[in-house]
């Protein structure tokens, strides 16, 4: 019996017809499909019980003793100070609203660096992920944003944020499935000697592969890099 992704290739086939069916759309429509469960999933898992919490500090608190209707107190929710009287200036919810979903997308676009990197078959596949992942941490470190990509990214994923570790480690970790322990600190090493020494119109492949590859990358950070920060 089909399962997963599998079923919805063979139905999504069925019902549109081969000579009709489009495999690269309905490959990015199941992908979103995923991302999204995966988050809800993550974010109902996390917040039923802290709301159902506050929602009962919040009811016996109004019983102890009751603000008039005129002056509302104001509720904490999900860690968000809100209050009638202390209102946020126009414009600015839908400009952080913008920045959150620019940035949920382009981490998207890593996920589906990663996909693409499964499926296909050649040696230097690899690149085209990395340097997906490359670029998204260079884009916020130059603006000094990590700490905010770190915490969206962790939140996109469903996994606990740690603004310690290296922003590489965090965003291959969130975007990667399956991934172990080792690969996933070699690749970070090799990114981070890459963000050190890489020349801005270098690629990122050349930079890497006339060094050795991977590999020689993630050694020579431990060796000129790790060893001096310890």
């Amino acid at each position: 019996m089909y399962t997963g992704r599998t079923k919805k290739y063979v139905e999504a086939l069925c019902r549109e017809g081969r000579e009709k069916f489009d495999y690269q759309k309905w490959l990015h429509q199941v992908k979103e499909e995923e991302i999204k469960e995966k988050r809800i999933a993550a974010a109902s898992a996390s917040r039923e019980p802290r709301m159902t919490s506050e929602r009962n500090c919040y009811t016996k608190a109004a019983q102890v003793s009751p603000m008039p209707s005129s002056s509302p107190p104001a509720l904490k929710i999900n860690n968000i100070q809100t209050s009638r009287d202390s209102a946020p200036s126009a414009g600015s919810p839908n400009k952080q609203t913008r920045k959150e979903e620019r940035l949920r997308q382009r981490m998207v676009e890593v996920c589906n660096a990663w996909d693409e990197f499964q499926e296909n078959r050649r040696r230097d596949a690899v690149y085209g992920y990395l340097r997906a992942v490359f670029l998204l941490v260079k884009r916020y470190r130059g603006r000094r944003r990590t700490k905010k990509l770190l915490l969206h990214a962790s939140k996109f994923a469903g996994l606990a944020c740690q603004n310690s570790v290296d922003p590489f480690s965090v965003i291959i970790r969130c975007t990667s499935e399956d991934l172990d322990a080792k690969t996933l600190s070699k690749w970070s090493r090799a990114l981070r000697y890459t963000a050190k020494f890489k020349k801005l119109r270098v690629p990122l492949q050349t930079f890497i592969k006339d060094r050795g590859g991977i590999n020689a990358c993630a050694t020579l950070y431990a060796e000129r890099i790790g060893r001096s920060k310890q």
